[in-house]
């Protein structure tokens, strides 16, 4: 394997050179539209850390257990084992690193809570071998108890240093109730830190930094806050920190950026300072000072809740820890100030940290290097600076730790980015991204995504649109081209093949085929700088599509939570005499957005969707056989089966027969081993109350989404026990294959109607334009921050017999604004004006409003107005249709 992992590093850094040689020298200059954002993983089950290799592959866990590797070259993702894990609430596997010799010694270091000791913290290694982990390869490094109670504030930080420090982020572990908590009582030990954060004999609340060594034991650094152990832990590098969820290390000055997420101290609760989400950096072993001190070494007090008053604030040159629940030093280190800190109001002191819910990240440090043979790295501009980002705000931003204002930069801020939760540079200078998604547990639109910074000609973006794919012979298609589009701007010339045979210039090609088969349409785009781009389009002669239309319920319908909903779906097919309306497919699913933005793929499972591309349904469906197996039955025979994953996913390439019955399954040679391994998953994801399984027939009901009683969802469930993103759409898809004609192959025929909930989420637009997309702790979930001018649209809402609206909504400026809804865009038919004023402490409000105008399908526009804009905002949770 060493060898064959050198080899793909020497193949990596001379393809990264030969670009490189072509191109002009890089300056400090650059242009911010220059950057690109690739999708290199498109779905993964709440993935929580990643590591670029030196090879270019990306190694990443994912919250419950899984570890997995993406391979640069065949853009496969690979399963490598499993930590066995128990995941609930905030502990799962929370963080991992590798070794910086990693592709020879294969060791993979990981935080997680074991699932054969649920009540505790390990950090422990792993060997990958062969592209396999192996459980028995674990080597248990430290581990400690948590307080189980309440599972919150467990921080999951890893970050591997050049010299090969390992260090580990670890919460305070305290109850997540707004306050202070700082309660010493004897039945409140989870409500106080000072048990943890504060504490030297406790290795919660603090970041840990270890040397391990090859043979599995670990050394720590002599320069360690309590070196010699005799006052604390001598694993502990810096304490009193909060939630510790991510840190990096800059391994040329050794300084320790920690993003610490603070505590719920709100405005209504009067307490004096305000909870601060902070950003810390140690260059020397720390005390931050929590729960005793927050911001720039603001005290907080120390309270006394039988007698609800304070007793004393301590002085951040000599802290103490005088809790009952301390067992270790009361003297504790001087405390040192935050670099950054901010509340969930608007700072005065850093006001790009924005306001609405809290999560601060610290990303990786850039550094130039021109030695370096990339032409996707990032520019010179970034040099030495740190990259910090918000899960909660949505943001990436730059700073310069050198300079006294600290120079905050915003980075690809007119990009939606879907809650950055890790950040790494990889080897080419590009940077790797985590986008972790709207939900929090078991998110399907979470993915890896690579960001580079895109030198000389731009590529330009093939774009081939046709009425119409397939049909009985002499079949006449118009294909058109002139969607396509150039980032730089260039005149585009086009070239249109047939089975690699060129056939037409021009951004229009018309052509007749006259013979039954299969074809391969070509579409070249070039701009005069020889970049081009080609798509390919399969056309199928001989046979007619068949066509489903939906005659009930009505498309962009309003649907409401928990009830049945009726279906009707028409079938034809000129080719065939009589089809079978029972062999169609019917299939619903609940998601976040019915459309993605302009640069994105619609989040849906990518098992999911390579199904739909195939014959999948045909033979199988959900709860009745067909020509194969029902989708359930499958899910039930293989359940718990560590093997089935790899053994139907070669069977779907393969084909088979013996297990189901006599019928063979025809192979599937189209697909490769990678997407046959998402087709499984989707299929072993299914339960009997799963919301995603087809029905069979072209009428019937369909239970729309229940509420949800426990974390480990089996249906998409609707808002409340803590679900934040409520104001989707349900999608009932009906397919129908047919049995091919003559020498044509059997075609796939599909219908959809989408159905909005009634509440529409700001967060959850269809287009955006300006808004902010934030989190706000509590009941609010995700929101949308709205200044002057700033819009979102929503597709296609059936806006017939709906004759009112409320919109859930706060001022958070100071003079009154108003929300219109338009009619296809900002500048559209007015359909309602809601005057937003302001309130005491920014609070959300209902405010009603008659809707006019509205009829029948609509794109709908919200667009914010301030008669005064300077500096105001709007923020808007959900808009009710009635």
């Amino acid at each position: 394997m060493n060898s064959i992992l050198k080899l793909r590093i020497v193949l990596f850094s001379s393809i990264l050179w030969m670009g490189f040689s072509q191109q002009e020298a890089i300056s400090q200059d650059y242009d911010p539209d220059r950057f690109e954002r690739e999708i290199l993983v498109p779905a993964s089950l709440d993935a929580m850390q990643l590591e670029v290799l030196p090879n270019g592959d990306i190694v990443f866990v994912e919250f419950r257990g899984t570890v997995k590797r993406w391979d640069r070259v065949s853009g496969e993702v690979l399963q490598l084992g499993g930590v066995d894990t128990f995941a609930k609430g905030e502990v799962g596997l929370l963080g991992m690193a590798v070794a910086k010799d990693f592709l020879e010694s294969g060791f993979l270091y990981v935080l997680f809570c074991p699932a054969d000791k649920p009540t505790t913290m390990r950090v422990s290694r792993f060997t990958v071998k062969d592209d396999h982990m192996a459980s028995s390869s674990e080597v248990e490094l430290l581990s400690w108890p948590y307080d189980d109670e309440h599972i919150f504030h467990m921080g999951g930080a890893m970050w591997m240093s050049d010299n090969g420090d390992l260090y580990i982020g670890n919460g305070d572990n305290c109850h997540f109730d707004p306050g202070l908590p700082v309660d010493r009582r004897p039945d409140r030990i989870n409500w106080d830190a000072y048990r943890s954060a504060a504490n030297s004999r406790d290795y919660r609340g603090k970041i840990l930094r270890i040397h391990p060594e090859k043979d599995g034991s670990y050394t720590t650094p002599r320069d360690n806050l309590f070196p010699d152990g005799k006052d604390g832990h001598p694993e502990i590098y810096a304490m009193g920190l909060r939630n510790p969820f991510r840190i990096a290390v800059d391994d040329k000055t050794g300084a320790l950026y920690i993003g610490d997420v603070g505590p719920n101290i709100l405005p209504e609760l009067g307490i004096n300072p305000l909870g601060y989400d902070e950003l810390n950096v140690a260059t020397e072993a720390s005390n931050f000072g929590w729960p005793s001190f927050v911001g720039d070494n603001e005290a907080l007090p120390v309270w006394d809740f039988e007698k609800n008053e304070e007793i004393e604030r301590y002085d951040p040159a000599s802290p103490k820890n005088n809790s009952p629940n301390n067992t270790g030093t009361k003297d504790l280190p001087p405390a040192k100030a935050a670099l950054i800190w901010y509340p969930s109001t608007e700072s005065k002191m850093f006001p790009t940290m924005g306001s609405g819910g809290r999560s601060m990240m610290a990303g990786p440090v850039y550094h130039f290097d021109p030695s370096i043979p990339s032409t996707i790295q990032f520019p010179k501009a970034f040099d030495g600076r740190v990259l910090i980002y918000e899960w909660m705000r949505n943001w990436i931003q730059t700073i310069d730790p050198t300079t006294e204002d600290l120079d905050f930069r915003p980075f690809m801020q007119n990009r939606d980015l879907r809650r950055p939760i890790d950040i790494k540079f990889g080897s080419d200078g590009a940077l790797y991204m985590i986008e972790y998604g709207d939900m929090w547990w078991e998110n399907q639109d979470s993915r890896i995504v690579r960001i580079i910074y895109r030198r000389g000609n731009r590529n330009p973006v093939a774009k081939l649109n046709a009425l119409e794919t397939a049909g009985r012979h002499p079949l006449t298609l118009e294909f058109d081209a002139s969607e396509s589009t150039d980032a730089d701007g260039d005149q585009l010339n086009y070239t249109w093949s047939v089975d690699g045979r060129a056939q037409s210039k021009g951004s229009t090609f018309t052509h007749t085929f006259r013979e039954p088969g299969s074809y391969k349409l070509g579409l070249t785009a070039e701009d005069p700088g020889r970049g081009s781009h080609t798509v390919t389009e399969t056309i199928q002669v001989g046979n007619a599509r068949p066509q489903l239309t939906f005659t009930q319920p009505a498309h962009g319908s309003f649907f409401d939570w928990e009830t049945e909903i009726a279906y009707s779906v028409e079938l034809s097919d000129v080719d065939s005499e009589a089809v079978n309306p029972s062999l169609v497919a019917v299939q619903g699913e609940y998601r976040n957005r019915r459309y993605a933005s302009k640069e994105e793929d619609e989040f849906t499972h990518p098992g999911l969707a390579l199904m739909r591309q195939s014959t999948c349904f045909s033979c199988h469906l959900s709860d009745a056989a067909s020509a194969g197996p029902p989708y359930q039955s499958v899910t039930d025979k293989y359940t718990g089966d560590s093997a089935a994953l790899e053994m139907l996913a070669q069977k779907i390439l393969s084909g088979g027969t013996g297990i189901w019955g006599e019928l063979p399954m025809p192979p599937h040679p189209q697909h490769n081993i990678n997407q046959a391994r998402q087709m499984v998953n989707w299929i072993l994801s299914l339960t009997h109350e799963s919301a995603n399984a087809p029905k069979l027939g072209n009428q019937g009901t369909w239970t729309t989404p229940r509420r949800a009683t426990t974390n480990n969802w089996t249906v998409p469930p609707v808002p409340g026990e803590g679900i934040r993103t409520d104001g989707g759409v349900f999608v009932l898809t009906a397919e129908y294959t047919d049995q091919g004609s003559g020498n044509a192959a059997p075609l796939r025929g599909e219908s959809s109607v989408i159905l909005h909930a009634r509440k529409k989420k700001a967060a959850l637009y269809d287009e955006a334009s300006g808004m902010e997309y934030v989190d706000m702790a509590g009941d609010g979930g995700i929101l949308g921050h709205f200044t002057d001018g700033d819009y979102i649209i929503w597709k296609e809402l059936d806006l017939e017999g709906i004759t009112d609206i409320t919109a859930n909504a706060a001022n958070l400026g100071s003079r009154t604004g108003r929300i219109e809804l338009r009619n296809g865009s900002p500048n559209g038919p007015l359909l309602s004006s809601i005057q937003i004023p302001v309130t005491e402490n920014h609070a959300y409000s209902e405010i009603g409003a008659s809707l006019q105008n509205a009829k029948g399908l609509s794109n709908v526009c919200v667009v914010v107005h301030f008669d005064q804009p300077d500096g105001q905002t709007i923020g808007l949770n959900w808009i009710e249709f009635n």
